[in-house]
């Protein structure tokens, strides 16, 4: 189990950026005393090997005593930030997040100079630490890899568990939010991008973006050889690192340049591309769920409406061989779905026929003129149906001929026209002038003016 911290934030760089940070801590700036924010108490923060109200003074001082630089690209303290979940609130007193936060900076941070200060100004328990970039003893700077963020997570995960904080463990280790992941850029590149231009790095970055969403690429294995294939990028990847090589992009004695994925961004590692495959193709693989659900809908939709009809049929014919009505308001209905109106209380009409007495032995001439105009009418229907099933074959609404059916490029052009914008008729270009000049030639021949 591992528990949430926090490093991502911006080193302080200066004695003005260190004065500040110490103060946020502790609530000490303008703004929160103005605004009434209480951050911490005077008992639940604290400083190791420093001065807890005089932190940037020590900072700097250590720092001179070894010969340090404090202004420029020097990094002068880090920020680190551990934090619980609210719904173990109840489970963890202020003091007792005091406790664990100065257990975790005398394990980790050894020989530095530390302030740290639990805040209780959001309803999740938090701490923050701000640590000073010079040992006191020996005056090496602050290191931490990724083993050591590991141990953080893990260690805080363990004093969670300890004492049941359930809410505020995870079991997966320390991960950057790749998805709101930003780019790396230097410098030199926010001066190029200024000026309208593009930086190698920024075709190298969408080259890899494309190929990382493309369906076909798998695996990092993929995204390589397509990246050599399609854009010439030849890539090289060893262990959890890989760098990429521009095919045209060379430096001054006219060598390729190479760059590591780091130094483009986090997405663009084999982690951040492990990543996104692995994102894309859940994507897929959702929409597939979700079109085979749509696809059983429908079958099963179709089965239901072939079940009613069977019924139906069924229902008409056992009504015709019993020789009983198949219909009690007086309308038949017929096996392609027709209403017919009933001519007799006796007969019953299935496929516009009407069955008469089966008991009866002979038929009067009133009763052969009564069955030819069925027969008439019938057949008046049936070629009516056959002219509407013909209809609905050939056109798209099941409605009319298909003549009277529009083609896409009709309905199309209709909707450029009532929603479209009129293009602008371009007016003729007037022709060039003509040169009015004489010819010289013609001028000096004899009888030339």
């Amino acid at each position: 189990m591992f528990g949430n911290v926090k490093v991502n934030y911006t080193p302080c760089k200066s004695k003005v950026a260190v004065e500040r940070t110490a103060h946020y801590i502790l609530g000490k700036l303008p703004q929160q005393i103005k605004d009434g924010v209480i951050k911490t108490a005077p008992n639940l923060y604290w400083g190791i090997n420093c001065d807890r109200d005089n932190f940037p003074r020590d900072v700097m001082m250590t720092r001179k005593l070894f010969g340090k630089r404090n202004s420029g690209n020097a990094n002068l303290s880090y920020q680190i930030s551990i934090s619980f979940s609210p719904e173990d609130r109840d489970k963890l007193t202020n003091e007792e997040v005091f406790r664990i936060t100065k257990d975790f900076a005398e394990k980790f941070f050894q020989g530095y100079e530390v302030l740290f200060a639990v805040h209780i100004d959001k309803p999740h328990p938090h701490a923050h630490f701000l640590i000073g970039n010079c040992h006191t003893v020996t005056g090496k700077a602050f290191r931490r890899n990724e083993r050591d963020l590991y141990n953080m997570c893990e260690y805080l995960g363990e004093q969670c568990q300890k004492r049941g904080l359930t809410h505020s463990m995870r079991e997966e280790y320390y991960n950057h939010d790749l998805d709101d992941s930003p780019d790396k850029e230097t410098f030199a590149e926010k001066q190029m991008k200024a000026k309208g231009k593009e930086t190698f790095k920024d075709e190298l970055r969408e080259v890899i973006r494309i190929e990382c969403a493309d369906p076909n690429n798998r695996t990092l294995e993929d995204v390589v050889n397509a990246l050599m294939k399609h854009y010439h990028v030849e890539c090289r990847v060893k262990g959890n690192t890989i760098s990429y090589r521009h095919p045209n992009y060379t430096d001054k004695s006219g060598k390729l340049v190479s760059v590591r994925g780091s130094k483009l961004g986090d997405k663009y590692t084999v982690k951040g591309i492990n990543y996104e495959l692995g994102k894309d193709q859940r994507g897929r693989e959702d929409q597939e769920l979700a079109g085979t659900a749509v696809i059983t809908e429908t079958r099963r939709g179709s089965d239901n409406i072939r079940e009613n009809r069977q019924d139906n049929t069924t229902r008409n014919d056992s009504s015709v061989q019993s020789g009983k009505p198949s219909t009690t308001s007086g309308t038949g209905r017929t096996q392609d779905g027709k209403q017919i109106r009933s001519t007799g209380d006796t007969g019953a009409t299935t496929n516009g026929i009407q069955a008469g007495d089966s008991t009866g032995t002979g038929t009067s001439a009133g009763d052969r003129q009564h069955q030819g105009e069925s027969t008439s009418t019938v057949r008046s229907l049936g070629s009516e149906h056959s002219e509407r099933q013909s209809g609905r074959e050939s056109s798209s609404d099941g409605i009319g001929s298909s003549g009277d059916v529009r083609s896409f490029e009709d309905l199309f052009r209709e909707y450029e026209q009532r929603n479209g914008t009129p293009e602008r008729k371009r007016k003729p270009q007037p022709e060039p002038a003509r040169d009015v000049r004489k010819n010289r030639r013609k001028r000096n021949e004899p009888g030339g003016r």
